[in-house]
């Protein structure tokens, strides 16, 4: 009889053990970094002043401060430019680096860095590159969000209320394509999107999530 308690009291032990070693690794906090990648081809003979001005309407549906320029003199070029992420290794030791894409050659630009919920250090850049049949819109978002923890349940019923980031970041590239082609009646089709984006939801009606 002895033995047999004994023997349970191991197994319990044992069994406590493995749920404390699993329950750290669920538990241990982390900060993950998420990019968002979209490209897409703008078919359109509108204006460039029309274009730009449907392209800042888009982003401001989102986000409120955004820093928006048009700059002169920009070449219509025969295939779309495409904007470029700084190589840090071929910077001179100590030199600040940007991490974000730059858009020489574009003749619309927004950057922004929006507070949203459930989000760190959110960067987003917009590029209209021109060329012979339209624009090329290259847009770039990157931001870190806290994972697990203890507050890890309580912030995924808080994104299922109020939302996430990654909805945030969706809605305003969507509206900024969605602004540009009601605006211009473009013919728009995605060239590159990571993550993938399923369906052609820039097709469907606005649907604005305001920044926070």
């Amino acid at each position: 009889m002895k033995r047999s308690i004994l023997a349970c009291a191991v197994l319990a032990q044992a069994a406590l053990a493995g749920c404390s070693s699993s329950g750290n690794n669920t538990l241990a906090a982390r900060d993950t970094t998420v990019e968002y990648y979209r490209v897409f081809d703008i078919k359109t003979d509108a204006p460039a002043d029309k274009v730009a001005k449907a392209a800042s309407d888009g982003i401001n549906r989102n986000v409120k401060d955004a820093q928006v320029t048009t700059p002169s003199g920009v070449q219509v070029t025969e295939l779309p430019g495409h904007f470029k992420i700084a190589d840090p290794s071929g910077a001179p030791p100590g030199t600040a680096v940007d991490k974000g894409p730059s858009c020489d050659g574009a003749s619309w630009t927004a950057k922004a860095a929006p507070k949203v919920r459930g989000s760190d250090n959110m960067n987003l850049v917009a590029c209209l590159f021109p060329y012979r049949s339209g624009y090329h819109l290259d847009m770039y978002a990157v931001f870190t969000k806290p994972e697990g923890g203890w507050l890890a349940w309580p912030r995924r019923v808080g994104g299922m209320v109020m939302g996430t980031p990654e909805k945030f970041t969706e809605a305003t590239m969507m509206d900024l394509v969605r602004a540009i082609r009601e605006g211009t009646g473009a013919n728009v089709s995605l060239v590159e999107a990571k993550p993938n984006l399923a369906g052609a939801p820039w097709l469907e009606p606005n649907a604005t999530t305001a920044a926070r």
